[in-house]
């Protein structure tokens, strides 16, 4: 029995050291939600869902940790800081926990419960941390895990349901000689804490039978959440009722000898003997449900399920404040959108045949750099719910348009929501008996500045709001009359002759040419339009104009998109590529979900379970492929991207939050007054690549020795172009001074830049 036990609950230590992304990497997560709280050293540790922020009751400052500085970006489900060592320990939902010992940078992420297979997925969340004698005692779903503080390394688990079978813990503490442990599935058992054999669930005992939310002990009484009842035990073997509330309990722990009990309306303090000392319910703009509590510092922290944490001093001794770093609404971007230096994102969804309901009530995120996060909060929408697509006029920045996947469309200017154009005031029509269900999505502005909208489930797909506010509709009643079927359309996008793409769910590409009022289509899998399934999610026309289409089982590209209006054979091309020499085709049968080119014509292509890749121009070499794994997304299902056109930045949506990579290449500028060379000098322990800034479209640059030997020569699309100190890509240039000859369109610029190389 002895080597079953060893068998079944031995856990290695097994620890990785986390990378810190923050040269390149930027995350805008949201605190707003936030599921538990600690505190030690003055300090405040907010955990919000898979990020963290610490607040300083000293200076007052916050400083925040996330996937950017090594988190591991899962779910959070407990925190933790140990006084005694300095060590913060933040506890996920999937097992894992991650480790931040003396404020250091660098995180210890440990996965031994993560990776150990005898204990099933939905048994692995860490629920609770208990310090004692230098060890914290981890609540499990399974049982109880030692982690000893000292040496970072696991002691050892106790499975102490019937028979050794695990049980979901979910807190414990100590008191006298013994280790409570309260459960959802066992009751509340005890053992000797000291006892050398507590490993054997043979010295468990049961105190009490029943389902509780947590234990914890002040003044050698023991406190036990029983649903909406505070139990209490002076002997530890006899609970009684102490107090009820109006709901059940989320939270119980003992701070400066001050019992707080968390309800999702409440917050209430016990002193030493028990005795009610202080009671908050329903706080004004503090909306419930609230998750946690501590006491410290002569104040409560309150943890909220939407508005951070409420500082509310003790005994009214001055004002309820809130604590909430900056940032976007939610973890959950559904849309973004981004220009100079700003992004907006919205929240709306729908599902994956485009079903809205059950209708998301979420307001709109803008982010400036200078200013940060404003955010518009849903009262302020006009009503307008599933807010799902962002187009920015680019003649006017300060116009905003958006789209609801249910009530019509959305103008705001100066960041305030002033008009919603539904069934009642444009051309816009709804679906349902009334009219109402106004479903609209894609949306963009052509070059005269009128904004092209998408209309899902009517015979007017397509609708052109002009710059005067005049409302044109488009009928595909008679042209393509299958697309009005589809149960969604997806992205538009405009070639620069004028023509109209819109990706369908079931109806592959549509075409529309307003000008003569032609219709095309690019439909059917394999030997007809060759696409790799007809529910098209993602259009990007690329700077040679090639039309780029995602789809949710591949990608294709369409070299000619004007061919589908004249050539009823016309046929999209897989890109194939060699992998161990063998031809493949390039992200066969991923769920693609959205596709952006950057300034040097790249390819960033989203998907909805790998992450993200960035491809060169022709897609036949992978540049970048970012996943949770090797990179700071928070999830692989990554919904939306956008580029900063002036500064590359690159911004990912992804389902559990939204991060930015600073990208190498920006749009193509106005002149060459500005070029710009580094690294310079290129120095012997330089190893990357040198980056030349600044460029306009269409610009020849040669770079030579100062003999006139040419060693690179390139023409640019974008703003930048990057170059590895090699000859031709053979082999690395000798020191020495080179010139960088710059000429640009026509040969009417001209710029010269000097590039010192020291081997």
């Amino acid at each position: 029995m002895k080597l079953l036990y060893i068998l079944l609950i031995g856990l290695f230590s097994i620890s990785l050291q986390a990378q810190d992304f923050s040269d390149e990497w930027t995350g805008y997560f949201s605190f707003a939600n936030v599921g538990d709280v600690s505190e030690g050293n003055g300090r405040l540790y907010a955990a919000s869902e898979n990020a963290v922020f610490i607040f300083s009751t000293i200076d007052g400052s916050i400083i925040t940790r996330s996937t950017i500085n090594g988190l591991s970006g899962n779910r959070i489900s407990s925190i933790y800081y140990s006084e005694a060592f300095d060590t913060l320990l933040i506890g996920y939902e999937n097992g894992i926990i991650d480790i931040i010992v003396s404020n250091s940078e660098n995180v210890i992420t440990v996965v031994d419960i993560f990776n150990r297979l005898s204990i099933p997925p939905s048994r692995k969340s860490i629920n609770h941390f208990t310090e004692f004698n230098g060890f914290v005692y981890i609540s499990t779903g399974f049982g109880i895990s030692l982690y000893d503080l000292g040496s970072l390394e696991f002691d050892d688990s106790y499975f102490i349901g019937d028979n050794g079978s695990q049980l979901n813990i979910t807190q414990t503490t100590i008191q006298d000689e013994f280790i409570y442990a309260s459960s959802t599935d066992g009751g509340v058992r005890r053992a000797i804490v000291n006892n050398d054999n507590i490993i054997d669930f043979n010295n468990w005992t049961t105190v009490t039978l029943g389902s509780f939310q947590g234990i914890t002990s002040l003044n050698q009484t023991l406190y036990l959440a029983n649903g909406n009842q505070l139990l209490r035990s002076t002997n530890g073997l006899t609970f009684l009722g102490f107090q009820q509330f109006q709901q059940g309990i989320t939270d119980l722990e003992v701070n400066d000898d001050i019992l707080s009990v968390t309800t999702p309306n409440s917050v209430q303090l016990f002193d030493s003997s028990g005795v009610s000392i202080e009671s908050h319910t329903d706080l004004i703009e503090f909306d419930s449900p609230y998750s946690a509590s501590v006491v410290f510092a002569g104040s409560i922290f309150l943890g909220t399920r939407g508005n951070g944490v409420a500082r509310i001093p003790i005994n009214n001794q001055g004002e309820i404040t809130q604590l909430l770093p900056n940032g976007p609404l939610l973890n959950t971007p559904f849309n973004i959108e981004a220009v100079a230096n700003e992004l907006w994102v919205v929240y709306g969804e729908y599902t994956i045949s485009y079903n809205p309901f059950p209708l998301t009530r979420e307001g709109i995120s803008h982010l400036t750099i200078q200013q940060g996060w404003n955010n518009i909060p849903f009262d302020d929408v006009l009503e307008a719910t599933d807010l799902s697509y962002i187009s920015v006029n680019p003649q006017n920045p300060s116009q905003v348009f958006v789209s609801s996947f249910q009530s019509g469309l959305l103008e705001i200017n100066e960041d305030v929501p002033t008009i919603l154009y539904d069934e009642n005031n444009s051309s816009f029509t709804g679906i349902g008996a009334n009219g109402s269900g106004v479903r609209l999505n894609g949306s963009t502005f052509d070059r005269e500045g009128n904004l092209w909208v998408t209309n899902s489930r009517v015979p007017n797909i397509i609708n052109r709001l002009s710059p005067g506010g005049q409302f044109t509709p488009f009928s595909f009643e008679q042209g393509l009359p299958n697309a009005i079927e589809a149960l969604g359309i997806d992205d538009i996008v405009i070639a620069s002759d004028g023509r109209i793409y819109i990706g369908t769910s079931s109806e592959g590409v549509a075409g529309f040419d307003p000008n003569t009022g032609e219709f095309g289509q690019l439909v059917g899998e394999e030997e007809a339009g060759n696409l790799p399934n007809n529910d098209v999610r993602a259009l990007a026309l690329d700077r040679n104009g090639t039309l780029w289409i995602g789809t949710r089982r591949g990608l294709r590209v369409l070299f000619s998109p004007s061919s589908i209006f004249t050539d009823p054979q016309a046929s999209a091309n897989a890109i194939i590529i060699l992998e161990d020499d063998i031809p493949q085709e390039l992200l066969n049968d991923q769920v693609v979900t959205a596709i952006v080119v950057d300034g040097a014509n790249n390819k960033w292509v989203a998907t909805a379970d790998s992450g993200v890749f960035q491809f060169s121009p022709s897609g036949q070499e992978t540049i970048f492929h970012f996943t949770e794994d090797n990179s700071p997304l928070p999830s692989n299902n990554v919904q939306d991207l956008a580029i900063d056109p002036q500064s590359g930045t690159i911004y990912f949506a992804t389902t559990e939050g939204l991060v930015s990579f600073d990208g190498t290449t920006t749009g193509p500028a106005e002149d060459l007054e500005n070029v710009v060379v580094y690294p310079n000098p290129v120095r012997p322990t330089f190893n990357g690549e040198v980056t030349i800034e600044g460029l306009t479209a269409r610009t020849n640059v040669k770079i030579t020795d100062l003999l006139g030997n040419l060693v690179h020569e390139e023409n640019t699309i974008g703003g930048n172009i990057t170059w590895d100190t090699r000859a031709f890509g053979r082999h690395k240039v000798a020191s020495g001074v080179y010139l960088i000859l710059i000429t640009g369109p026509e040969a009417l610029e001209t710029q010269i830049a000097k590039l010192m190389i020291i081997r």
